[in-house]
């Protein structure tokens, strides 16, 4: 006859160390799938977000005879709000202000990607600013409204901003002259998420829309393709 005793709930030592070992096991199988799971909720969730923004960005320019909204880059010279505020009515429904709640909450909410866990002035997404170049700036060509856009499927308009950057935009045009990109190329993984002038969102790495040895620049609208 067996001498081996069954602890008071009925399973030996051993017993209960085989269960925590399968536990563990299949802990460790499962924990990567569940992490991967998140991370592509929040990349879902990202892309949704800016989804709005561009169906906001559109509302907008249907009203305001096809202007695209300016950044703080250049709103304050031209007597306009910043884009952020600029399509808040056309988000929430009213007209919001610096300090007021529901822009703490816009703020915080939509234009806070779900993975930036920054509550501060650094914004998670920003604006190509090349739309609101002037001539003198650009040169020649200026594309201030959507419909002004050559190939607007292929022109990038909001993208996700480095860490640490506190503006609402992107200098894009100087970064053929060496300018360092702002963009945080890698916030779900290995790519993070665009959005085009179409309204369309695409989740690619950076260097399908910017690599100045291969000759891509889908941020400047003359040479975007």
């Amino acid at each position: 006859m067996s001498t081996i005793k069954r602890s008071q709930s009925g399973f030996t030592l051993i017993e209960l160390l085989v269960v925590l070992l399968i536990t563990g096991l299949l802990a460790g199988l499962l924990l990567p799938g569940i992490v991967k799971a998140g991370a592509k909720a929040k990349q879902v969730q990202c892309i949704n977000q800016l989804r709005q923004i561009g169906l906001a960005t559109t509302m907008y320019a249907d009203d305001n005879a096809g202007m695209i909204p300016r950044s703080t880059h250049s709103a304050t010279a031209y007597g306009q709000l910043p884009w952020a505020y600029a399509l808040a009515p056309y988000i929430t429904g009213s007209a919001l202000a610096p300090g007021d709640i529901q822009w703490t909450n816009l703020f915080n909410g939509l234009y806070r990607c779900p993975v930036d866990r920054r509550r501060n002035n650094n914004w998670s997404y920003g604006k190509n600013v090349y739309p609101e170049l002037s001539a003198a700036e650009t040169g020649g060509p200026t594309w201030p409204t959507l419909n002004s856009i050559p190939n607007p499927t292929g022109t990038v308009l909001f993208a996700e901003k480095l860490g640490g950057s506190m503006a609402d935009h992107f200098m894009a045009h100087f970064w053929p002259d060496g300018g360092e990109p702002e963009v945080d190329r890698s916030r779900h993984g290995p790519t993070s998420n665009y959005c085009f002038c179409d309204g369309h969102i695409a989740n690619q790495k950076f260097e399908l829309t910017y690599d100045a040895g291969h000759g891509i620049n889908r941020w400047n609208p003359d040479t975007a393709r």
